[in-house]
């Protein structure tokens, strides 16, 4: 409790060093473009969560928010990023509705154009910050996408949504987060990542990588319990998506042969919950 109180007391005591200083250059703050938010958990109390911090002398508050936008991403106070999806899917839609409009009047290869420009693109934003949302954005994602793909090459239900993306020569969105996963593996084991990326993820020493190759290879996993305490996180998930690639993609020369074959590359044997099936009363197995 005490942290969070004194976390707190610098927060505020911060801003003032910061207002003072565009008050010795003769600016003022942008209160518009100003956000508190506070992250929750199960042992943050309520009104911690309502806290406020005052922006200049004449008492203009801050208080915090449960959804700010950062650089066209929205981070929620839970930390799980649905909100910012939801955004992504109605904007899918709006779009997928307009190109069925058009849909009877354009070729297949236009209609493909589009749909990789204004749907598909929607989702390739900062996904490594989002993508581990739940089965249920999972699913929608993915029927967004099926939909999409229906519309692009004018069938009903002669084809599942696997077979429509075999067709498309494409992945799912989730299959290509796990891409981009893969290859932020491999831009922190070659030192190509900014250190606070780098940090995140701590790298075995060669001998100790070679005795325990079934568990990490390359990397250390962090000690997790369960889904809310690290599973599905980056530091996790990383390593484990790593350890999923061939030996031929593990070990390309250049990160650009490297991005070409994973963008080939089938995810398969994720554990994951959205690559896991869920049973009632059973969970994800």
């Amino acid at each position: 409790m005490s942290k969070l109180f004194d976390c707190h007391h610098a927060l505020k005591s911060e801003t003032e060093i910061v207002l003072n200083w565009f008050k010795i250059n003769e600016m003022k703050s942008n209160s518009e473009k100003c956000h508190l938010i506070v992250a929750e958990n199960e042992h943050r109390p309520a009104y911690i969560s309502n806290s406020y911090i005052y922006l200049d002398k004449e008492n203009e508050l801050l208080e915090s928010e449960i959804c700010v936008k950062l650089l066209g991403l929205w981070i929620d106070n839970k930390m799980v990023f649905e909100e910012h999806i939801k955004k992504i899917l109605t904007k899918g839609n709006q779009k997928l509705h307009a190109l069925m409009r058009v849909a009877k009047y354009m070729t297949t290869e236009k209609l493909r154009l589009i749909m990789k420009s204004f749907i598909e693109s929607q989702f390739k934003y900062c996904p490594l910050v989002w993508m581990f949302y739940s089965k249920k954005i999972h699913n929608k994602i993915n029927k967004l996408h099926e939909r999409a793909l229906r519309v692009v090459y004018k069938n009903d239900d002669d084809l599942t949504f696997e077979e429509l993306l075999v067709k498309d020569n494409s992945f799912s969105v989730h299959d290509r987060n796990l891409q981009k996963l893969a290859e932020l593996m491999y831009k922190v084991k070659n030192g190509l990542c900014p250190l606070p990326v780098q940090n995140i993820f701590t790298l075995n020493d060669s001998n100790v990588a070679l005795r325990n190759k079934e568990n990490g290879e390359n990397w250390i996993f962090p000690k997790v319990r369960t889904e809310n305490r690290g599973i599905e996180s980056l530091r996790y998930r990383g390593p484990f998506t790593w350890n999923l690639l061939p030996d031929d993609i593990k070990s390309a020369e250049t990160l650009n042969i490297f991005h070409e074959k994973i963008s080939k590359w089938k995810p398969e044997g994720c554990s994951c919950k959205r690559c896991n099936p869920f049973y009632q009363g059973l969970g994800y197995l």
